[in-house]
């Protein structure tokens, strides 16, 4: 094993490396993730210098590559504010923010290069405040890439004060990334909002293989790098706040796509159920529950830049989608097929057009 992971990690850290570079010679694309709200808000995140977000910052703090949030009330002026621990010389790649409408909640994901490692991290806005925290790596030297996030909501059966059942419903934050160590693959973790509160500090990461049932040594030789490490995450309509998963498995060398959600009843502290993760799961209803839904061959036709962002559509048949934009069109790969087709962008023909249409297309599967 660690001879693949010789074999492996420097070939992941020099493409990392060389995004890198690429970030820091280009300019910053502003509104790199929006999301809107039900009311009409407009929230983005974007990266930008610290003296750009913050008025007065002296110059040592000014050039600090942070994330910032803006917000935009429907009929009003943005506020622009600095998403809470990111105030700090280390780069940021991947940005990406979700909204929950019940606990108007801001979630934000990205990862931060140090030295030689990527960790994931979660940032969350309510009522104003910010809190912020890291996601446990696998044991040894890893590199964190491309983390996604979603927010459902789930009912499900608690517990009153007197410890009598009763209905209650509670937000989901589900994080999906791949990771570069001595056990690559596609990671999980969940963040729960229940009864009004939220944190980091009772969290648990899992490995997908291992969920999905099709674990063992992982090996990457002769792969793409493009071609494995996009996990994508996706409402799942048939379950109660549940989630589909698309992820590569280099254990078995296929994509596959798996069910995930999480119990509804309010049991004692668990003691069996899905493989070990890292971190601390205190009950039964925090355990997810994975169920193996699709397979297909390793979309190894997508040899790209690591630079090049690759989106996964799921459809109701589990067969995923992935596309790309190359600058003048979208490019398209249907699971199980070796074919990939581009759509010609027009100035009457964008790409959230040309995206739109092909949404449409993976919802008919």
């Amino acid at each position: 094993m660690r001879r693949l992971l010789s074999r492996r990690l420097p070939a992941a850290l020099l493409g990392l490396m060389g995004v890198v570079l690429a970030l820091l010679g280009a300019p910053r694309a502003e509104g790199a993730s929006a999301v809107l709200a039900k009311n009409g808000t407009l929230y983005e995140v974007f990266q930008a210098p610290y003296g750009q977000i913050i008025t007065g910052a002296n110059s040592a703090d000014a050039s600090l590559p942070v994330l910032a949030l803006r917000t935009t009330p429907p009929g009003g002026q943005p506020t622009v504010e600095v998403v809470g621990g990111t105030v700090n010389e280390l780069i940021k790649f991947g940005e990406a923010l979700e909204f929950d409408e019940t606990t108007q909640t801001v979630f934000v994901v990205y990862t931060q290069l140090q030295g030689f490692f990527l960790d994931v991290h979660v940032a969350m806005r309510r009522s104003g405040a910010w809190n912020e925290g890291r996601f446990l790596p696998n044991p040894g030297l890893y590199v964190s890439m491309n983390p996604q996030l979603l927010v459902t909501r789930q009912t499900y059966t608690g517990l009153d004060a007197q410890g009598s059942p009763v209905t209650k419903s509670r937000a989901i934050l589900s994080i999906v990334w791949w990771e570069e160590s001595d056990t690559s693959q596609a990671r999980y973790a969940a963040v729960f909002i229940e009864d009004g509160s939220l944190g980091l500090d009772d969290v648990t990461t899992w490995n997908l293989n291992e969920l999905n049932g099709a674990s063992g040594p992982t090996d990457n030789t002769s792969l793409p790098i493009s071609s494995y490490v996009h996990p994508a995450v996706q409402r799942d309509p048939v379950t109660n706040g549940g989630v589909l998963l698309s992820f590569a498995n280099l254990a078995t060398r296929t994509q596959q796509v798996m069910r995930l959600s999480f119990s509804t009843d309010d049991s004692a502290t668990s003691t069996s159920g899905p493989p070990a993760g890292s971190g601390r799961t205190a009950y039964s209803r925090h355990n997810p529950i994975g169920r193996s839904f699709t397979e297909f061959a390793l979309p190894i036709q997508i040899d790209l830049a690591y630079q090049v962002a690759v989106g996964t559509l799921i459809s109701p048949s589990g067969i995923p989608t992935f596309y790309w934009s190359t600058g003048s069109g979208l490019v398209y790969l249907q699971g199980g097929s070796t074919t990939t087709l581009t759509i010609p962008f027009r100035p009457d023909f964008p790409i959230d057009r040309a995206l739109a249409v092909v949404r449409d297309m993976s919802d008919k599967e």
